[in-house]
């Protein structure tokens, strides 16, 4: 069984089957995707993501993941995303977020199966690298060195492993974002960087008032 929004005729062009009573439901909670569809196979701990991003997708798209079996292990995740954004990608992140929307600390159970059994890749076949961010108060992926174009498809390979049924990631949420966004801690640095901005043009200004002839 499965849930979908986009046409089945796009899953059946990637011959997948899914299982007969899957528990995991995803859904779309924010970032206005043109097309999403996905399947769960429970039998090989498998998830596979159809996404298509357009001109009008955000550039941040959140997943509400419900349903997960706790205490399973590691699952694998395929991700087949479509850019139809009218621009080129030039890297692409993933992080997982409590049920809040906050960030995942290590001490949650919930991470890219970086503790997994088995452990799982972090792989596409159109960037070359990712960075993994798994330090106690994030779990984060950037996949970059590379180009996504215009009217591609990317796709990631990835795990995610939830070891607790907890308030904090019952359900949780999967966060993605395309280029063009900046990470919190840039988001911080910025901000520092307009403020001081600032005060030096105000010092500017009141060097310029206190000039007598």
């Amino acid at each position: 069984m499965f849930k979908f929004v986009a046409p089945l005729a796009a899953l059946a062009s990637f011959g997948l089957a899914t299982a007969a009573n899957a528990a995991v439901t995803i859904s779309v909670a924010a970032g206005n995707l043109a097309e999403f569809s996905y399947t769960v196979d429970e039998a090989t701990r498998t998830i596979n993501i159809f996404e298509t991003w357009d001109e009008n997708t955000l550039n941040n798209v959140y997943l509400l993941i419900e349903g997960w079996p706790y205490g399973l292990g590691s699952w694998q995740i395929n991700k087949y995303v479509t850019n139809n954004t009218g621009r080129d990608w030039l890297d692409f992140s993933h992080e997982l977020l409590q049920s809040d929307r906050s960030v995942s600390p290590d001490a949650d159970g919930l991470s890219f199966a970086q503790k997994g059994i088995p452990l799982r890749p972090r792989e596409s076949d159109l960037f070359a690298d990712v960075y993994a961010d798994e330090l106690s108060t994030r779990d984060f992926l950037k996949f970059s060195n590379g180009t996504v174009a215009n009217g591609e498809t990317v796709w990631f390979g990835f795990g995610i492993t939830n070891r607790r049924d907890t308030a904090d990631t019952n359900p949780f949420y999967l966060r993605q974002a395309q280029p063009g966004v900046p990470e919190p801690a840039t988001w911080a640095l910025l901000i520092a960087g307009f403020g001081m901005v600032g005060v030096s043009m105000r010092r500017r200004r009141a060097g310029i008032g206190s000039v007598t002839a």
